[in-house]
């Protein structure tokens, strides 16, 4: 039986923490790049970015775009406990998740505008525009519209908001929500991302979170549908 891409995922994680262990790395050391995991633990390079993808978002790596993965501060590891003992025990609302998600993009657009840092406009269309390669391909796009979001939080120029909204990210994720939206749809999206680039250059902050509230929007739309069957399904019991 095949082991299941779940199951990888999980054993490179913990790999990745013996090799910390192992080698008496410290914070601020610097780990095997992406492509070294792959060819060291022999699993693909998708495995392994989503392995490091969740290290980061435990605080246990930080990973810096294009300078490598390093051993993290772990000053915030405390929030990440109490977020997942919080859904062990509760469970998750997803609606207030996609609220604090919108307030945590909005910022960042605050941030950016407010602070006039030096944004990496290229990166951010790089990203957009792969993602539009890969709507017109039919290929999986979430990965890419998570990529140009992630980078707009990079972009504020702090590190604590940008580590705290990985793990409010990750606690997002264990909703498991997928959202399948149709190509006009995505090709909406796409269009969206660079309007908020343009609105960011033009320092034009109500314009920017303004398409980031009507980029939110079908995920809003998506929640009420789900709670509106819900309703009538307990209404038929």
């Amino acid at each position: 039986m095949a082991i299941q891409k779940t199951s990888l995922v999980d054993i490179v994680i913990e790999r990745i923490k013996e090799y910390i262990v192992t080698n008496h790395l410290k914070p601020n050391d610097k780990l095997l790049s992406e492509k070294e995991f792959v060819e060291s633990l022999q699993v693909s390079r998708t495995v392994v970015r989503e392995a490091l993808i969740s290290l980061q978002t435990l605080g246990i790596v930080h990973i810096k775009p294009g300078g490598g993965v390093y051993v993290a501060d772990t000053k915030l590891d405390s929030i990440s406990n109490i977020l997942k003992h919080h859904y062990d025990t509760n469970g998750v609302k997803i609606k207030e998740l996609v609220e604090i998600r919108e307030i945590i993009e909005l910022g960042a657009l605050r941030l950016i505008v407010e602070k006039n840092v030096a944004v990496d406009f290229q990166q951010l269309n790089d990203i957009n525009e792969s993602y539009y390669r890969a709507i017109m391909k039919k290929r999986e796009t979430k990965e890419f519209d998570r990529l140009f979001h992630q980078e707009l939080i990079k972009a504020t120029a702090n590190s604590t908001y940008f580590i705290f909204s990985e793990i409010i990210n990750e606690y997002f994720m264990l909703t498991k929500l997928d959202l399948v939206e149709k190509e006009d749809a995505l090709k909406n999206s796409y269009h969206q991302h660079k309007e908020i680039i343009h609105a960011i250059q033009k320092k034009d902050l109500p314009r920017a979170q303004r398409i980031m509230k009507e980029h939110f929007q079908p995920i809003r739309n998506f929640i009420i549908q789900m709670e509106e069957n819900a309703n009538e399904t307990n209404r038929r019991i």
